[in-house]
């Protein structure tokens, strides 16, 4: 019993001291983290600073420089300008910038993204027919307007996703916008962008997502559709309003809504998808009304897990 009880001590004191040695490294690695926090915060504050040195030195560069005369006073020549400022042409593109994008050279830019690039918020990007083969990142509030009275504007991409919104507002319309890869056409994880006029399609995907309680977006009159899983996803409290829409021949869901969700349709066509029309689960809310939700494989409607669905006027 001796030699048991002294083996079992000292087993006790390895495993104490391999304790010890473990939460050493564990209060180390706590350290290194927070170190690396405070590394990822000050990053953060010093990119914060240089956006805004940035956005000044160009406010700046808008300002007409004034003349100056021997006596070392503005000329009446630069008081005049300064008045006038507002009323010029220049002044005017200023306040409303617009870009031309054009395959052909004869715009101001040839792809959108190049626009994008150079554009500040408030920038209207005019695109002219053609296929863009590129994946847009709306990372300022614009608009991107596609010139359709020659030809289809097509944004096409395999390698991600079409286009994905990263700020607080912007608009597309006229757009024909397809994905061939494993990604979503249209991505939409924080802000409010506005989808109108449009063909979207994901051959591989959903089509559209909008997903966190920062996304809220608005879909008008749009083409969604041939998508191998949903033709609209929106999960994790994001919201939607989806009105005169036609959404078919998903491989799913026409509209899924999950996680908190929030839908509003309104006089919407969803029709001939494999699953239901419109799914509602996870605590997720839809008002849907005067839409027509028939010829789905699964039905018009799954509710599920707390979901709840007010409606009127639908055909179902």
């Amino acid at each position: 019993m001796r030699q048991t009880r002294s083996q079992l001590e000292s087993q006790l004191e390895t495993a104490n001291r391999e304790r010890s040695h473990i939460y050493a490294q564990l209060s180390e690695m706590q350290s290194q983290i927070e170190k690396a926090n405070q590394s990822q915060a000050q990053l953060q504050s010093q990119i914060s600073e240089l956006e805004h040195h940035l956005e000044t030195v160009y406010q700046e560069r808008l300002q007409p420089t004034p003349e100056i005369t021997a006596t070392g006073e503005e000329s009446p020549k630069a008081e005049l300008l300064d008045k006038n400022a507002e009323s010029t042409p220049e002044a005017a593109i200023l306040k409303n910038q617009e870009f031309v994008v054009s395959q052909q050279g004869e715009g101001d830019y040839t792809t959108i993204s190049e626009a994008l690039k150079n554009a500040v918020s408030g920038t209207r990007i005019y695109v002219r027919p053609g296929v863009y083969k590129e994946s847009i990142i709306i990372d300022k509030s614009v608009e991107i307007i596609g010139n359709i009275e020659a030809g289809s504007v097509t944004v096409e991409s395999s390698d991600s996703n079409c286009i994905q919104m990263a700020t607080d507002s912007a608009l597309v319309r006229g757009l024909t916008i397809k994905t061939t890869g494993k990604y979503y056409a249209v991505d939409i994880r924080q802000g409010e962008l506005i989808v109108e006029d449009s063909d979207i399609t994901s051959a591989n995907y959903s089509v559209v997502v909008i997903c966190g309680s920062n996304a809220n977006s608005v879909i008008r009159r749009c083409q969604i559709h041939d998508g191998i899983w949903n033709g609209i996803f929106i999960s994790d409290n994001g919201k939607a309003t989806v009105e005169d829409c036609n959404i078919y021949n998903n491989g799913t869901l026409g509209i899924g809504v999950g996680l908190g969700g929030k839908l509003i349709a309104r006089r919407c066509r969803i029709n001939g998808n494999e699953g239901e029309a419109i799914a509602v689960y996870r605590d997720s809310i839809a008002t849907v009304d005067d839409c027509d939700l028939t010829g789905n494989t699964g039905g018009a409607w799954r509710i599920a897990d707390n979901g709840y669905i007010r409606g009127k006027g639908n055909q179902e």
